[in-house]
């Protein structure tokens, strides 16, 4: 039998055990490299996802700041890759030296020959002469620049439409691109954040034309903590605010949007978010849009009606706070109850008289003093009158002025029960609902004024950060005393913790008295989402919208606005899961689906 070769008859050597178990171990290589990369000419797809890259080749001849937002903010899913390599400053200055002499050389022979002098030449000269004597002076330094987009799209016909657009709009910028022809997979690598160039791709660029090209203007809203609202439309970047972050001016919001639009579905999405980060939300409900979510999240529903019982007594005084010195809290009350009976007893838009005022002045501290309250802090722990109390006072006075009788139904019959009470409603928990649907309209301004008074004295006695929500907010706003204490709460919101969120469809009547402007003043956001063409020319030019901010609003979607806040004017899209979408949607077929499923589980 033949012998087997000698290198068969040697052992198997093994690797080291190191060796060994690092082959058997995952690195982040192994995690990181796709499973497959197939490159073309024009293309390169990774894990069944095509690129392609395209170099800039032609820069605009001028500029203005943040030229390359335009294209930052372009719905088109590409990344953009900006390499910068400074140059030795002597070395260039040597280089331009050199070249000018070419271009004087050239204009001396033209001269000479009775040559009209080239434009092209006559620009170039002027453009090397100024950035020589920048950089000897130091003013300018020179950085080789690159410049690369990459575009992603699920196939090759989708990177073709997509790079036709890009090219478009490269091209309203006097700027143009070139696809990295077979030289794709270089080009992906220079795209990568590891900061390698491998096309060389370059253009020699001074400081300031270089300033202009970073994107620091791009429309982009987010915090590291702070409340998701959504997408950005545009570039679908993350939209998340804090409203009570230390940047910002105040935890204020205005909502502006036509019925249907959406506003009350990103409100209650904010809700929820809210509650996650510790905010305290409480809501002035006028169609009972908030119920399904105050019940999954174990809310307090105080229901204001005839029938309800839960109440409100306008007479309560503050509770005494560290601050008080100086402060005067019979006499605050007394303020605040006169501009309640404004809302109760005036015409909507006139103010009382001054006359009707003082006899109420007169008649509010005679109250208080039969109850034995006084001036005094220390009186101040008796027992309250209610507004029956102040009826009686009025009406053995005998005034002119038929205070009285207006007062009336406010205390006798239905109307009585809901405003002539002792307070049994208390914000003990993080999520309270005001809920007003079973009020006739013309009460409801003034069960919202009771409700922000309400809750004004309780944000001052127990300070934590709370949003108040007030729906359909231009009713009140449009009683004279009612757009003063809300214009009054903008103003003084902040050094309580607390943030004012006004929603409104009636833009014109909101923005038409001084408060309402002095509300939208003190707020730090805006959110304009859909409009109506009849209001939206008062909407462009008070929030001073472009023209294409104003098409958007216009023709936007269910959902969709625009969220201005920190000097941004941010395309937002409201995203939200199953869940949140089922507590927050008011669209009447999902409800009915809804109903239909919960009695198929029961």
């Amino acid at each position: 039998m033949p012998s087997l070769p000698s290198w068969r008859r040697q052992p198997a050597r093994s690797a080291p055990a190191g060796q060994s178990f690092a082959l058997g171990t995952r690195t982040a290589a192994d995690i990181a490299a796709p499973s497959a990369i197939a490159e073309a000419r024009a293309e390169v797809t990774i894990d069944g996802s095509a690129s392609r890259v395209l170099a800039i080749t032609d820069y605009p001849r001028h500029v203005t700041p943040n030229w390359l937002g335009r294209l930052i903010d372009a719905d088109e899913p590409l990344d953009v890759s900006l390499h910068l390599e400074p140059l030795d400053s002597s070395g260039v200055v040597r280089s331009l030296t050199h070249r000018m002499v070419e271009l004087q050389s050239s204009r001396m022979l033209d001269a000479r020959g009775g040559r009209i002098a080239s434009i092209e030449r006559e620009v170039a000269y002027e453009d090397v002469e100024r950035l020589r004597d920048a950089l000897e002076r130091g003013d300018e330094r020179v950085f080789s620049t690159a410049l690369y987009l990459r575009l992603h799209g699920r196939t090759a016909a989708a990177l073709d439409e997509s790079a036709t657009r890009v090219a478009g709009l490269l091209g309203g910028m006097m700027a143009g691109a070139r696809p990295a022809l077979y030289e794709m997979l270089p080009g992906i690598l220079a795209c990568l954040p590891a900061g390698q160039d491998h096309l060389r791709r370059r253009r020699n660029l001074d400081t300031s034309s270089l300033a202009t090209m970073l994107p620091f203007g791009s429309s982009h809203l987010a915090v590291t903590d702070g409340i998701l609202y959504g997408e950005n439309a545009h570039n679908h970047s993350l939209v998340v605010h804090n409203p009570f972050g230390s940047e910002q001016e105040n935890a204020n919001k205005t909502v502006f949007a036509k019925s249907g639009a959406g506003k009350s579905y990103l409100c209650k999405i904010e809700a929820l978010r809210a509650l996650l980060l510790g905010i305290d939300y409480l809501v002035i409900d006028p169609e009972d849009e908030y119920g399904r979510l105050c019940e999954a999240v174990g809310g307090q529903m105080v229901r204001l009606s005839g029938s309800s019982p839960h109440h409100i007594n306008p007479f309560d005084l503050a509770a005494a706070t560290d601050d008080d010195e100086g402060r005067d809290p019979l006499a605050e009350r007394v303020l605040a109850l006169q501009g309640l009976l404004g809302v109760m007893l005036a015409d909507p838009g006139q103010p009382l008289g001054q006359r009707e005022r003082g006899v109420l002045d007169e008649a509010l501290y005679e109250t208080y003093r039969r109850a034995g309250i006084t001036r005094d802090a220390s009186t101040h722990g008796r027992s309250v009158p209610v507004l029956r109390d102040l009826f009686n006072v009025l009406r053995e006075r005998e005034e002119p002025h038929g205070l009285a009788d207006r007062l009336a139904r406010y205390v006798d019959g239905s109307l009585g029960h809901v405003f002539s009470e002792r307070t049994t409603a208390s914000l003990d928990r993080p999520f309270v609902v005001f809920q007003m649907r079973d009020l006739e309209e013309e009460l409801r301004p003034v069960a919202m004024y009771v409700i922000a008074d309400h809750v004004w004295r309780e944000v001052t006695r127990r300070p934590r950060p709370r949003m108040l929500l007030i729906d359909e907010a231009w009713s009140l706003v449009r009683h004279a005393d009612g757009a003063r204490f809300l214009a009054e709460m903008a103003r003084r919101a902040r050094k309580r913790w607390l943030g004012l969120t006004t929603v409104t469809q009636d833009v014109e009547d909101f923005l038409a008295s001084a408060e309402g402007h002095t509300i939208l003043a003190n707020s730090s956001v805006q959110l304009l989402m859909r409009q109506d063409s009849s209001t939206i020319g008062i909407v462009e030019q008070t929030f001073g919208l472009s023209r294409g901010e104003r098409e958007f609003l216009l023709g936007c979607r269910r959902g969709e606005g625009l969220f201005l806040a920190r000097g941004n004017h941010v395309a937002l899209r409201v995203e939200a899961s199953e869940l949140e979408h089922a507590l927050a949607t008011t669209s009447p077929a999902e409800l009915a689906r809804q109903r239909e499923e919960d009695r198929d589980d029961g």
